[in-house]
């Protein structure tokens, strides 16, 4: 690996499977600082295991504004700022940019 990333700070949203967990590994391989965020606690503590090196969990919900400052809290705790941010978890419906609201999506359960 090269360290491109070394010391870096990166946030991986929906880091704990598929895309965003890769994602983390990788930069994590490459020294980064890394915080993955996920709803399930079970899915972040396995996640916390295969991406290994400097790796923070935080559970959240990113669909809600409470959680993102939980997570922004939480990154500037141990950091004073954020290099990279790869925004992954997320759904929605298509709307123009200004039509869109923080109130969930109708029909759609949010899982705990």
């Amino acid at each position: 690996m090269t360290n491109r990333f070394n010391n870096k700070v990166v946030v991986v949203t929906g880091g704990s499977s598929g895309i965003g967990l890769a994602t983390a590994k990788a930069f994590s391989a490459e020294g980064a600082f890394v915080f993955i965020t996920g709803r399930r606690q079970e899915a972040l503590d396995a996640a916390i295991k295969q991406i290994g090196g400097r790796v923070t969990a935080v559970r959240g919900d990113m669909s809600k504004l409470a959680d993102i400052d939980r997570l922004y809290d939480t990154v500037q705790q141990k950091h004073a700022q954020i290099d990279v941010l790869f925004a992954n978890a997320g759904g929605g419906d298509m709307l123009p940019l200004g039509a869109i609201t923080e109130e969930p999506i109708s029909g759609r359960s949010t899982p705990t």
